[in-house]
């Protein structure tokens, strides 16, 4: 059995940023497969789903959240993508979990470097569920997160997995939301 963490950040119009305390759940990997290589990106999760249905089941699931609270569904933005992926890959490669990179970096700091403008900006993490339907369930269980997904200034979103069989929590999930710079 492994643990389960989550963790949120907002940044609104340069405001304040929050976290919330990791929620122990303990998880089963009954479903794991044997991978040959240390790390497993979004880019090569399985046979049976590519890179663009993994983005299209989060982007989904997502959205359907919001629709219950009469939100307008998020679009996908590619730079929101790259911020949320390098992240991931960072803290699977390196056994952390942190919102701040092992690098120093923050969510601010990695979506600038996609050339992303913004003024409004959150970051959802979790690790340890091993599907995006249990990791949204996860987020939509806790309010930080819940209030991120279902923040109103929010107009795009960026998503990130990777998986690392030798680490602590073997999954790792990153939500980047944004509102571009108008």
């Amino acid at each position: 059995m492994k643990s389960t963490f989550l963790v949120c950040c907002s940044l609104l119009l340069f405001g304040g940023i929050g976290a919330i305390v990791p929620n122990l759940e303990a998880t089963s990997l009954a479903n794991q497969e044997k991978q040959v290589s240390p790390v497993r990106s979004i880019g090569n999760i399985s046979q049976n789903i590519n890179r663009g249905s993994f983005e299209t089941e989060l982007l989904k699931l997502t959205n359907q959240e919001r629709q219950k609270a009469g939100l307008a569904p998020l679009k996908l933005s590619s730079q929101l993508t790259r911020a949320a992926q390098s992240h991931a890959v960072d803290m699977a490669k390196n056994n952390y979990f942190s919102h701040q990179g092992l690098n120093g970096s923050s969510m601010v700091d990695r979506t600038k470097s996609t050339g992303y403008q913004y003024s409004a900006l959150g970051e959802n993490i979790a690790a340890g569920k091993a599907t995006p339907e249990g990791t949204i369930r996860q987020w939509m269980n806790s309010p930080g997160h819940r209030a991120n997904i279902l923040n109103r200034k929010y107009t795009e979103i960026g998503f990130g997995y990777e998986y690392a069989p030798n680490s602590q929590y073997r999954y790792y999930w990153v939500q980047v939301f944004g509102a571009p710079q108008r």
